[in-house]
């Protein structure tokens, strides 16, 4: 599936800009890997569904998917050629989850009525926008006991700082794990309400 994965983002990458053209030699470890790399803690939070905040080339939740059939994903991006490639891949690799694909910006998602746009278990964002605005975005979709779960590659301490106010305010529990792939290193957050 990964191979397959593979040939389709390098052959829509020649029509849309996927990912940087730059990087196309390292997809497998800073796409692929990337996203997996914190499974076993993602799941050591029990999740079975996963919303995924600006999909893009479908980095983290395709590789989730592919690890995880049993979990159902709702892949949110506001690029409409985008969303067309995350439905295409979708279909061409066949996956066994539930995926549904919708083009639209987060912050829609909370004026629609449509159910599964509800609640979920995580909420995961990956180059997307910094904590504070990931924190808006995701507390009111996430269900109770639920996480938002951000992919981070670089220094995160600015970031934290500049949402302790939110964190606070919101009684939000944070906790940072980090791995190394060729000694870059990579950290996961995850986010929690606290609930008295």
């Amino acid at each position: 599936m990964f191979k397959k994965y593979y040939k389709i983002l390098l052959d829509w990458n020649k029509k849309i800009n996927l990912i940087s053209r730059k990087g196309e030699n390292s997809i497998i470890e800073k796409h692929f890997l990337d996203s997996i790399i914190f499974l076993p803690e993602i799941e050591n939070l029990f999740p079975s569904s996963l919303l995924d905040i600006g999909s893009g080339g479908g980095f983290p939740a395709i590789p989730l998917a592919i690890m995880k059939s049993d979990w159902d994903f709702v892949l949110c991006e506001s690029i409409k050629k985008k969303a067309i490639f995350l439905g295409h891949l979708v279909n061409e690799l066949n996956l066994q989850n539930k995926i549904t694909i919708i083009n639209d910006r987060v912050e829609m998602l909370r004026e629609t009525s449509l159910p599964l746009c509800s609640k979920f278990d995580l909420i995961a964002a990956r180059a997307v926008g910094k904590l504070d605005v990931l924190i808006k975005y995701a507390m009111p979709l996430l269900k109770k006991g639920g996480y938002l779960i951000a992919y981070k590659a670089k220094d995160i301490e600015d970031e934290i700082k500049d949402a302790e106010a939110l964190i606070s305010k919101n009684n939000l529990k944070l906790k940072i794990f980090s791995k190394k792939i060729n000694e870059a290193e990579r950290k996961l957050i995850t986010i929690q309400p606290g609930y008295s």
